[in-house]
């Protein structure tokens, strides 16, 4: 078993120049005109040759184990919880390109087994936290991000400083970001957090979780509150 916390630290630009190629030599070997959505499914399959399994058997019977990869076998493997989740799914399959990228030598100087199988869950070790990072570079590449904030909210520059009172607002934020820029594959929260990443949202840390649209859309507060409430109690 490979310790996925022995692998180097690598720079933030290191990571994305890393996602920045991957879009480049995919768009040099097919007909794809570099607009969004990034189409991840496509590059793994038909530019890196990977398969790509929805299963539920084996480790992947527990629900946070969201996806994995097979150096040897050209696989990746995703939970088929996430299957109907299309901004989980295609974060998972951006996220298994991440460890193609950045691990695949060094894993496979540390290890016979060719296979890196990815939990969501505790504190993660540093190839996932890469992986992530990676994942979040390769679907939301920084000039796409500013040209559709830009179309979304003015030439002015505009950050949006926030604090805890003002989180009902961060879906909001992210669904406009992605409806301006065809982001169609990515999560509000994958895209709140990429925002958050870039500065354009400040004063906040990076979010778990973030209400849909229709639930925090100019909310008042107090209701807010309910519903996170509520989501306690039904889990």
């Amino acid at each position: 078993m490979v310790d996925l916390d022995n692998f180097p630290e690598l720079l933030d630009e290191v990571i994305e120049n890393k996602a920045n190629d991957l879009i480049l030599s995919y768009q040099n070997d097919s007909e794809w005109g570099n607009e969004m959505p990034v189409p991840v499914e496509r590059i793994a399959q038909n530019h890196l040759g990977y398969d790509i399994e929805i299963t539920n058997e084996g480790l992947f019977e527990d629900p946070d184990f969201l996806g994995g990869i097979h150096f040897d076998d050209k696989l990746i493997q995703v939970n088929g919880s996430i299957e109907d989740h299309d901004g989980r799914y295609n974060f998972t399959i951006a996220h298994e390109l991440g460890h193609h990228c950045l691990h695949k030598d060094a894993f496979n100087e540390m290890s016979a087994s060719g296979e890196i199988m990815c939990r969501d869950t505790g504190e993660k070790p540093i190839a996932e936290r890469q992986a992530d990072m990676f994942a979040a570079y390769l679907l939301m590449p920084k000039s796409k991000i500013h040209k559709a904030f830009t179309k979304a909210f003015g030439e002015d520059e505009t950050v949006f400083e926030m604090d805890f009172k003002k989180r009902y607002m961060l879906g909001s934020i992210a669904k406009r970001v992605i409806d301006a820029g065809s982001f169609t594959n990515v999560s509000l929260t994958a895209m709140t957090n990429r925002l958050i990443g870039m500065e354009l949202i400040t004063g906040i840390s990076y979010q778990k979780s973030v209400m849909p649209e229709g639930l925090n859309s100019g909310i008042p507060a107090y209701l807010s509150r309910l519903y996170r409430k509520l989501k306690k109690l039904i889990k």
